[in-house]
């Protein structure tokens, strides 16, 4: 069981030795994204993502990537609807420097006005980018609609008009706001002693926490322009929508929203689930829809959690003339599903590929510690991967049955980001008008 403590400054810290391996992985991460920004800050987590890369106190952009660079690790970040992240995988034997490093990033940033403003064109052609790729701009224009008029549907990294309007001085601001050793998390896994790791970070904290205080002070703008929106259950826009794009393939995204999951092993019940439905290459849509009928290259489900909502999706990819004939095995194979439930059979190689999937990937430090932190900011716990593959092998055919049955009966948004003629889907039932 990896070690779980609150530290002096109020991160809460996740520890998990491996001893037979040669790498550390550190995440540390925010429990803040996208959904939790205001108007007037649309992109803004997105944005410092980019510039904690470009300057500390103590490195400038160079001297950063250096520190990671040349032990053959890597360094990294992401934002997401929910979260922020901050990441590095490096030998063994450099965690405790990139460690320092990857905290000071984190809490000791100083956002150089002449990167900023590069860092701005990146961004802006970042967004460019994502509309010249019909993958992404269907996902895009899909939540949009899905969570229609609610933080949680918007662009992650913002839209061009956005990112235009800021200022380093006012993204400054709101980094020194939201950006917090006390409200932070970090996970660490790898060759260390969980008890010196906490030690070490502890005293790391602390030396940041003081420091950032002498330096940075009260600098900022007024506090209502930093303030960020708390989470609130996303309402789901059940609709069928067609777009017309350019691309040579239609793409078809099917989504379900439930409640996320209580627990540990209700998160894991539902990747069961996932690998019947499409997690795999023996999956029923796969199986059904490429290797039966030869009707795609690409399809697959994916169960998806936020901070207060989790998504069934289903994802397809299709050519124009085989599109209606791929949405009625897809929509057969749902009914299917709830009718008949999985066979025995299904239910024991999804079992069996999950447990699987986890004892891989243990071997993985990024993989113990991202998942350490998802479980804890989901479930309050973080359960070794021993307890997560008992907890799999306590799964009943029955539980599975049941859930199946619940999957059919949800409510699906569908939406088509495609070649096809809209009026050809609209007459045979595939979309309903708005």
């Amino acid at each position: 069981m990896p070690l779980l403590l609150k530290s002096a400054a109020g991160t809460m810290l996740a520890a998990d030795s491996m001893p037979n391996a040669s790498s550390v992985s550190i995440g540390l991460w925010l429990p803040y994204g996208s959904r939790n920004e205001k108007p007037q800050n649309r992109g803004f987590f997105h944005f410092i993502e980019h510039m904690v890369f470009k300057g500390t106190i103590s490195k400038n952009a160079q001297a950063l990537a250096r520190t990671f660079e040349r032990t053959g690790g890597f360094v990294n970040a992401f934002t997401e609807r929910s979260t922020t992240c901050f990441h590095c995988t490096i030998p063994a034997k450099e965690w405790k420097y990139a460690c320092t490093t990857l905290l000071e990033m984190a809490f000791l940033s100083i956002f150089p006005e002449d990167e900023f403003e590069k860092e701005k064109i990146v961004i802006l052609s970042e967004i460019l980018q994502t509309e010249d790729d019909p993958e992404e701009l269907a996902h895009e224009h899909f939540f949009r609609l899905f969570w229609k008029d609610q933080p949680i549907g918007l662009p992650i990294a913002g839209e061009l008009a956005d990112i235009q309007t800021i200022s380093r001085e006012k993204l400054f601001s709101f980094y020194l706001e939201q950006f917090k050793p006390e409200i932070s998390f970090i996970s660490i896994a790898g060759a260390i002693d969980e008890n010196e790791a906490a030690r070490f970070v502890e005293a790391e904290l602390t030396r940041i926490t003081s420091l950032r205080q002498k330096l940075f002070g009260t600098i900022g703008l007024a506090a209502e322009n930093c303030e960020i929106i708390a989470p609130v259950s996303a309402v789901p826009h059940i609709f069928s929508a067609y777009e017309k794009n350019h691309a040579s393939l239609s793409y078809v995204i099917q989504c379900m929203q439930v409640p996320p999951p209580q627990n540990v092993r209700r998160y894991l019940l539902n990747a069961l689930m996932n690998e019947i439905i499409g997690g795999s290459t023996i999956s029923r849509l796969f199986q059904s829809l490429r290797e039966k009928e030869g009707l795609c290259y690409t399809v697959f489900s994916s169960f998806e959690t936020e901070t207060l909502e989790a998504l069934w999706i289903i994802h397809l990819q299709t050519g124009g003339k085989q599109l209606t004939r791929a949405l009625d095995v897809l929509d057969d194979e749902v009914k299917k599903l709830s009718k008949g439930y999985p066979s025995a059979m299904e239910f024991e190689d999804a079992r069996s590929r999950v447990a699987g999937l986890l004892q891989l990937a243990s071997e993985d430090t990024d993989f113990r510690q991202r998942r350490m932190a998802r479980s804890y900011f989901a479930h309050g716990t973080t359960e070794g991967i021993e307890q997560e593959l008992a907890l799999v092998q306590s799964i009943e055919y029955d539980e599975v049955c049941s859930a199946a049955s619940d999957f059919g009966s949800l409510n699906r948004a569908r939406f088509v980001f495609g070649t096809a003629k809209e009026k050809e889907l609209l007459k045979r039932g595939y979309l309903e008008h708005e």
